[in-house]
């Protein structure tokens, strides 16, 4: 697990203003859940509760001989191998949060898709369930299903997110 240490190293990091929003977005009852296949954890650190990790989390661990579980990796008494909680290829994803997040693709009216190229499969896949009116692709490169998106955005992320969730703030505040 040297290179898990080393190399998937996310100690130290902390979430942008796109996560921040995010929050806040779910703080006001318009977001209903984030589907991510990031496994940094950044977006629970955040204060996102409904959280669903398509390629698991860095932070959970657990040892393939007894199940054994803990939030950082560990040496097992059963004498195990620990390994991180996260889908490598070709190992298949959690089919219960793949359930999750097909159950909410198909009631979400609005879906943002941000941050990714859409080429990761099973994931991009997913897409198709979504049943709503308003695909939005906040992404800084083209993706194969922008053609389909209601509004697509070429920029960053967390910019963006800052900037939207300032203007629901002050749009709201001038209703009241």
């Amino acid at each position: 697990m040297e290179y898990v240490e080393k190399e998937l190293n996310i100690n130290g990091l902390k979430p942008n203003k796109g996560h921040m929003a995010l929050v806040e977005l779910e703080k006001m009852g318009i977001l209903k859940a984030v589907i991510t296949q990031n496994i940094d954890d950044l977006h629970q650190v955040s204060g996102n509760k409904n959280v669903l990790e398509l390629h698991g989390s860095l932070k959970r661990w657990y040892c393939l001989g007894c199940g054994r579980t803990a939030d950082r990796n560990f040496s097992c008494e059963c004498g195990g191998i620990v390994r991180p909680d996260v889908t490598l290829y070709g190992e298949n994803l959690n089919q219960a949060i793949v359930n999750e997040a097909i159950h909410q693709l198909e009631q979400a009216d609005t879906l943002i898709v941000a941050g990714t190229s859409l080429t990761v499969y099973p994931a991009a896949y997913y897409l198709r369930y979504f049943r709503g009116k308003n695909l939005v692709i906040i992404n800084d490169m083209d993706t194969q299903y922008d053609g389909e998106a209601s509004l697509v955005i070429k920029d960053n992320f967390s910019y963006i997110m800052d900037k939207a969730v300032e203007e629901l703030k002050n749009s709201n505040m001038e209703k009241h």
